[in-house]
């Protein structure tokens, strides 16, 4: 018998470490990301209150410990306490809020007109807890139950593609654009698209092409149930983009959540046929490139008809909030002595989303009883649960959005014209010493979205290489999980203020 060795051992445990695990519950998983909405508050209101006396890096700074590290406790040591820390996250904030006492008139709030605030929180959270988790659960200070699922069952990780695609279909052209789809030769418009598309694509699929030889060579451990042998998250978003543009262009995007529906559909009926959901959970060898990669494969179109859903919940949140800038229709409260304003179109939107929220929440749990939810086929009841997941923190950051708002108001002290000063004042774009609305480091790891995450895969194969991350104690794995993402959003930072976009 051959001896393993030292190396060859560790590798082995390390697969083992991130593998087999049954989840934990999606009520766990949605009081684990409510934290960062309350964090989101605080952070607008310590900025609020002290812009005038620190510096634009010393706001970043504050953006970081309030944001990003708070994720990181909570994904690892306070994961057991995250109610708690929300109603710690609440309190500080209601103190903040007390101690300001009136807004100086000439205060500027920092807003882009071109992106929605709410969806920029949403997209770049999704990031950063996806860049936290891919290190953090090779240390033991993240809890088990976190790591991805092998078989059925709802995991912090099991989120992290679905709210890659999810959140990448939001903000697509199709999902802002309320028009048609263009007219003209059907063949010719499909030719140029799948110029167009493969033209896109190439990067992704060489990165994916990259990763498999960079882990195949290096000897870094990989767990083969998640998306196969050859397979990984690179090549599934290229073959998603592909199928999703080819199906954009070829019909309306106002079918695009009636066409993702049936997508889903029929890829949980051929699931449950023919034996298809056995063969990919099963252990059946792995002989050929289609068997080696089944899971990969066979989850492409639960992605592709998860994208299209996004797109039409896009719509939804577009269209409405487009309305609530051209109308204005504001309606004023009185509350507890003070008084303020509040879009009409944005309370419409919040009823939308939580309406979609509870239809798609009731979906998943019919789903979970006949089918299960498997991230690895990506089934009706993992899409889903995505979808339901994704406008419960959208809904919930829209609801930050307009706390924000009403908060500026009061603090402000003005009588009279409030909600056109406020609105005026809200649209203000200039640069300078301002109130960022939308925190420095959200727009940053947006700006440079995959490259943010491909630089935390590479920094995560250089942590995994320099150390044996198992046997770290929890102190220490806290101060690397950390460092880490202090890197990889510092890298973003710089980026983004220089304005240097890499494409890939």
């Amino acid at each position: 018998m051959k001896l393993l060795s030292e190396d060859q051992r560790y590798r082995i445990e390390q697969e083992e470490f991130v593998s087999n695990h049954g989840g934990s519950s999606p009520m766990e998983i949605i009081f684990l990301m409510l934290p960062n909405l309350f964090t989101i508050s605080l952070t607008h209101l310590v900025v609020l209150k002290y812009s005038r006396k620190v510096s634009h890096n010393i706001q970043t700074s504050i953006e970081f410990i309030l944001n990003v590290v708070p994720c990181v406790l909570c994904c690892t040591i306070l994961s057991e306490y995250t109610k708690i820390v929300s109603i710690v996250l609440v309190i500080a904030s209601v103190l903040i809020f007390r101690s300001i006492h009136q807004l100086p008139k000439e205060i500027r709030l920092e807003k882009s007109t071109k992106r929605i605030p709410f969806l920029t929180h949403f997209r770049a959270l999704t990031n950063i807890i996806t860049a936290i988790c891919i290190l953090a659960v090779d240390f033991r200070v993240f809890p088990r139950k976190f790591a991805k699922t092998e078989l059925y069952g709802y995991s912090l990780m099991d989120t992290g593609v679905g709210l890659f695609v999810m959140a990448n279909a939001l903000v697509a052209p199709e999902a802002r654009d309320s028009l048609d789809a263009p007219r003209g030769n059907m063949m010719r418009r499909l030719s140029e698209n799948a110029r167009v598309c493969l033209k896109g694509s190439a990067p992704l699929l060489i990165l994916g092409f990259g990763r498999f030889l960079a882990v195949e060579y290096s000897g870094y451990q990989k767990h083969v149930s998640e998306y196969g042998v050859h397979w990984n998250f690179f090549i599934t978003l290229a073959f998603v983009k592909i199928f999703t543009s080819t199906i954009s262009n070829a019909i309306s995007s106002k079918f695009a959540g009636l066409t993702g529906l049936w997508i889903i559909i029929m890829h949980e009926y051929a699931l449950s046929t023919n034996g298809l959901k056995e063969w990919v959970l099963g252990n059946t060898p792995r002989v050929d490139f289609v068997s080696a990669n089944r899971e990969g494969l066979v989850s492409v179109p639960g992605y592709v008809g998860l994208y299209l859903m996004g797109i039409a919940v896009g719509r939804v949140i577009h269209m409405t909030y487009n309305s609530s800038r051209r109308h204005a229709l504001f309606t004023k409260y009185k509350s507890h002595g003070f008084e303020f304003t509040c879009n009409k179109f944005l309370l419409v939107l919040v009823t939308k989303l939580f309406f979609m929220a509870c239809i798609c929440w009731a979906v998943t749990l019919i789903c979970e009883s006949r089918f299960g939810v498997s991230r690895r086929l990506t089934n009706a009841g993992y899409c889903f649960w995505i979808v339901a997941l994704s406008a419960t923190v959208i809904n919930g950051l829209l609801l930050v959005d307009i706390q924000v708002d009403i908060v500026m108001q009061i603090v402000s002290g003005r009588k009279k014209g409030r909600s056109e000063n406020r609105r005026v004042t809200f649209e203000d774009n200039d640069e300078g010493e301002g109130v960022r609305i939308t925190p420095e480091i959200f727009e940053a790891v947006n700006y440079n979205g995959l490259t943010f995450f491909l630089l935390a895969n590479l920094m995560t194969g250089i942590v995994n290489m320099s150390m044996r991350t198992l046997y770290v104690e929890d102190f220490n794995a806290l101060l690397v999980i950390i460092f880490y993402i202090v890197a990889v959003v510092l890298v973003s930072v710089i980026l983004h203020r220089y304005k240097l976009q890499v494409k890939l």
